[in-house]
């Protein structure tokens, strides 16, 4: 049984990825969650310059519902410090993909151009974070500035590119065709959705920014539905990365019977440790395909179209 697969170009030693915000931050913790068994690494999205992102409490666990709700509002050193720990893990062979935001064009091309010397596997376009003021979600949710942005990237490097797209639009349908006109390699979905929690005692919002984004299980039956609608528009024109509520192994299996080529995990590896979890994972895929005479991952990709 063989757990390999790709995502367009790229091959990947199994369809399990670090989904960008969970200890991607440097390269000690990118490390660890690849060596515990994941196929590769996303890094936490790098923008322009450093940034503090929003202030504390920034994560809620909601577990009755085995989910969270954050508003951690892009926290990051900036690509020309962070570029460091890239290279780092690219000496030591890590496969990382790097996730970047601009508020605008000009700063997307400026962290992109900052870093695509690297030999990264590929470049994620965060379009859809909810949890700033201003930039990613707004971006996202525009079809004529996906399609501008990831257009203008294209013509700047050969490294593939991925759109991770926000839930929170009226379409997403037409937020991936526009990606696939500007020329993107893999779409990916879905980011959190828009939430927020308020404590009874105090009256108040719990979070620091009030506002923030789900995480977790609660997630997961949108984004195998978003991934299930993306497949039968794109089919085989883009592959899809499905992301959103992966706790156990049957959930992955659910993914790419949707019509995900990989699957990015965040949540589970954030609560626990991602030893246990990836392998715990990795039993029950290996289980169910010895159940069903699956010889490759691929083989059930889109499975549920049939």
């Amino acid at each position: 049984m063989s757990l390999e697969t790709s995502v367009g170009n790229l091959k990947f030693r199994n369809p399990l990825l670090l989904a960008s915000g969970v200890l991607g931050t440097t390269y000690s913790t990118l490390q660890r969650v690849y060596n515990a068994g994941l196929g590769a690494v996303i890094t936490k999205s790098i923008g322009p310059r450093r940034r503090i992102g929003n202030p504390n409490p920034s994560v809620f666990a909601l577990r009755e519902i085995r989910s969270v709700v954050n508003s951690v509002g892009l926290a990051n050193p900036g690509y020309k410090v962070f570029r460091e720990d890239l290279e780092i893990l690219i000496e030591n062979k890590i496969p990382v993909i790097i996730s970047i935001f601009g508020e605008n064009k000009a700063e997307f091309l400026e962290v992109l151009n900052g870093l695509k010397d690297l030999p990264a596997q590929a470049i994620e376009l965060n379009l859809s974070c909810p949890n700033t003021a201003k930039g990613g979600s707004q971006i996202g949710t525009d079809p004529e500035m996906v399609q501008d942005i990831v257009s203008s990237l294209r013509k700047e490097t050969t490294i593939p590119l991925w759109a991770k797209l926000t839930p929170n639009v009226s379409d997403i349908l037409e937020i991936a065709d526009a990606a696939r006109k500007g020329g993107i390699d893999a779409i990916v979905a879905i980011n959190t959705l828009k939430a927020m929690v308020i404590d009874i005692q105090t009256k108040m919002p719990i979070l620091g920014f009030k506002r923030g984004g789900l995480s977790g299980a609660a997630i997961k039956p949108i984004g195998i539905r978003y991934v299930y609608d993306l497949y039968e528009q794109l089919g085989n024109k883009v592959p899809i990365v499905g992301v959103g509520g992966i706790l156990r192994g049957d959930d992955v299996i659910e993914y790419i019977l949707a019509g995900a080529s990989a699957v990015e995990i965040g949540s589970a590896l954030g609560v626990a440790y991602p030893e246990n979890i990836v392998k715990f994972i990795q039993m029950r895929i290996q289980k169910y395909m010895k159940a069903n005479q699956i010889a490759s991952i691929t083989e059930i990709t889109g499975g549920a179209h049939q």
